[in-house]
């Protein structure tokens, strides 16, 4: 942390301190401590939205799999489109150099220009996805909990805005590392292994399930049927071993509700 802090003013490093203390008395719920992080992070570094996600992953090598808890500055269809965008096929491509620094286990924080350097994210039909979800800048930050498992925060700015610069990073990584008791706790017993099996439109109906959402509103933001919903849903639930929307939601969420 020494040699990144001199890259933030005192302003800034005094702001983290009040916010870190800020967060620490919030502790006996992790919902609403994650939240009030990541609100006030977004606050420091003018970020419009954010999602806190499970990465998983079977096997060294093979593309994250994601399952979304908690996200910020989202409407429901917006939210729906970068999970969309997430799931793009090309996007396994796009964030392996990510990854690829992932594997000695510490936690790294990036921006957009850092993971795809290459600017495969704006190919035709992956950009149109970024488009669609109006996202732009974004920075990138994954904690290891296993050697299958991440806690991943994505922090956003809407499509066309002003990139993430190094001050910006900086801050993101100082304060989503000086807390790594958040990162600890508030998943399913089973950190998600199973997820990453599923089909890329059935992960996408997992994580609007996990949103309580109705098949109705699944339906239209996914630009499908309720039938083609009811099928994804049946599959999701017969996958995980339950039978409802309210027992997936509890097998995945009671962890976040307290320590």
């Amino acid at each position: 942390m020494n040699a990144m802090i001199h890259q933030v003013s005192e302003s800034d490093a005094r702001a983290m301190v009040r916010l870190l203390g800020e967060v620490a008395v919030l502790r006996a719920n992790h919902t609403k401590t994650k939240r009030f992080l990541m609100e006030g992070l977004c606050d420091l570094i003018s970020a419009d939205s954010w999602a806190w996600t499970l990465g998983v992953r079977i096997q060294p090598g093979d593309p994250q799999t994601y399952a979304g808890f908690l996200h910020g500055g989202f409407d429901e269809q917006r939210f729906t489109n970068l999970i969309t965008a997430i799931e793009h096929p090309a996007m396994a491509e796009v964030v392996a150099p990510f990854f690829q620094k992932l594997e000695n286990g510490k936690p790294i924080t990036m921006i957009r220009e850092e993971i795809d350097p290459r600017g495969l994210a704006y190919a035709d039909g992956v950009r149109e996805c970024w488009e669609i979800a109006d996202i732009g800048p974004l920075i990138l930050s994954s904690h290891p909990l296993d050697t299958q498992s991440l806690s991943s925060l994505g922090v956003y700015r809407r499509h066309g805005a002003e990139s993430f610069g190094p001050r910006e990073k900086q801050i993101a990584h100082i304060v989503l590392t000086e807390v790594p008791w958040l990162h600890a706790a508030g998943w399913p017993e089973d950190r998600g292994v199973k997820a990453p099996s599923l089909f890329p439109k059935q992960r996408i109906a997992l994580n609007l399930l996990l949103e309580g959402l109705d098949r109705k509103t699944i339906a239209a933001g996914m630009g499908i049927s309720e039938n083609t919903v009811a099928g994804y849903a049946k599959d999701v639930y017969r996958h995980f071993g339950v039978n409802s929307q309210p027992q997936l939601m509890r097998k995945f969420l009671t962890g976040n509700s307290t320590a």
